[in-house]
């Protein structure tokens, strides 16, 4: 009885170590385009992944539970604090949900609770990680993963499909509309903006003339594949965060960056603007791209004072009801993902309206769906991640270590953008949760009590 004991404790300390997070963040991200990948394989489609975060979702609850069980002493951070919130709003706008079926049965590209689980307890376990060999090795899943999602949209632009996309499959085949392994060209394109950022921000930074020229390599195709989704909220996160990037090199010039490495990087910056410059010419010139959608931008802009509603294709309407519904269940939202419920519960409803299952900009979404308390928990935590990961590169002195935040922080503020236009998904949502854990490490925040207790220190010395 003593030997199980002992293993069953044994085991329960493995799995609150930073490395058991880290195995636990890279194994997600890696089965999520894998077995996709084979599924498809098998005439399957969007089955596996669903299931793989929710299971991230019980395996995250269980190693998080048992980590502040069994170490009641640690230190506690506002990231903690905000896993807790997180987690207790949603599950009570799942508890309240005004459809049970839909919250709690609901498939097609619904979020379940456990996904959300899943990706707050990704988020949690890149704080863990603090090791730099470790946060190192995560960036290069990053780019094994741009790397296979990119070479499959690409061969998709040229007729080349393992399997026909599953939303919009029609003007998605027929256009040959980069998808990857994501089934729809929206998300592909929310996706290729976290790789883009990630893979370019490896270019820019990285020591290592090999690893360089393959990250400049590797960030031109994940580009031109994200133009290929023909997705203009892909655009929006691509300017975000060039203008990030700009911003940022400003910056650390009047911060005083050696002056060597500040101009090493910011002509690589300038020929990476030069090949997106390239490849939009190619897009547009050689496969007839883009056009179509300038086009449509510069329509809806006309039209926008007699039918604003249909501005962002239709994304205005989509807003406008989601708001609507707020008053009437502004504390836990109308039901954990059930933003269709805001057009069958309106007094404007009739049969054979448009409806849509997402509210197609991430904030509103939680807003609507999960209320108040959970909207401002969420705003908290990106906000918080924003002016951290700017502290900590501005603020680091292991050169490094700022790189790695930096690369992150970009990441971060150009899915930030995009996910103003776009939804949440199970396939795509994990790797910007892994992101915000990531630029919240713990040793890039103060944890509760900080400032009492180094003021102590400081006036004993």
């Amino acid at each position: 009885m003593q030997k199980i004991k002992g293993k069953v404790s044994g085991f329960l300390e493995k799995i609150t170590t930073e490395r058991f997070f880290y195995y636990y963040i890279i194994t997600v991200m890696l089965l999520l385009p894998i077995t996709e990948f084979f599924v498809e394989l098998h005439s399957e489609r969007f089955t596996s992944q669903p299931i793989i975060v929710e299971m991230a979702g019980y395996v995250g609850i269980f190693a998080f539970l048992t980590h502040f069980v069994r170490h009641q002493k640690i230190k506690y951070y506002l990231s903690d604090l905000l896993y807790f919130f997180l987690f207790i709003f949603a599950l009570l706008s799942a508890v309240f949900t005004i459809n049970k079926d839909a919250t709690w049965h609901g498939f097609y590209y619904d979020e379940w609770l456990f996904n959300f689980v899943a990706y707050f307890s990704l988020m949690l376990a890149g704080t863990m990680i603090e090791d730099k060999g470790m946060r190192k090795n995560i960036i290069a899943v990053f780019v094994i993963v741009t790397v296979i999602q990119a070479v499959t949209a690409a061969l998709q632009t040229c007729g080349v499909f393992l399997m026909e996309c599953y939303y919009d499959t029609g003007v998605t085949m027929e256009n040959k509309m980069a998808y990857g392994l994501i089934q729809h060209s929206n998300w592909y394109a929310g996706l290729s903006v976290l790789l883009f950022a990630c893979t370019s921000g490896v270019f820019l930074f990285t020591g290592n003339k090999f690893i360089r020229n393959a990250a400049y390599a590797i960030s031109m195709l994940c580009f031109y594949t994200l133009m290929s989704a023909e997705a203009r909220l892909g655009w929006v996160g691509v300017f975000a965060y060039i203008l990030f990037m700009a911003v940022s090199i400003i910056v650390m010039k009047i911060k005083g960056m050696e002056k060597e490495k500040l101009s090493s990087i910011t002509k690589r910056f300038l020929l990476l603007i030069v090949g997106m410059a390239a490849i939009v010419v190619f897009v547009i010139l050689v496969c007839g791209k883009i056009t179509s959608k300038v086009q449509q931008t510069s329509a809806e802009i006309s039209i926008a004072d007699s039918y604003a509603e249909g501005l962002g294709t239709g994304r205005v309407y989509i807003w406008k009801y989601g708001l609507k519904s707020v008053p009437d269940h502004w504390a836990f939202g109308i039901g954990l993902d059930n933003y269709r419920d805001v057009f069958f519960t309106s007094p404007d409803y009739h049969e054979g309206m448009f409806t849509q299952g997402k509210g197609h900009n991430e904030y509103i979404h939680y807003l609507v769906t999960q209320g108040v308390f959970q909207f401002i928990t969420y705003l908290t935590l990106i906000i918080y991640t924003a002016v951290t990961g700017v502290k900590s590169v501005i603020k680091n002195e292991d050169k490094e270590e700022r790189f790695i935040n930096w690369i992150f922080l970009g990441m971060f503020f150009g899915y930030a953008a995009q996910a103003l236009f776009n939804s949440s998904v199970v396939n795509v949502a994990p790797y910007f949760w892994i992101t915000i854990g990531m630029c919240l490490t713990k040793k890039n925040q103060h944890y509760f009590g900080y400032a009492k207790e180094h003021k102590a220190i400081s006036k004993k010395a």
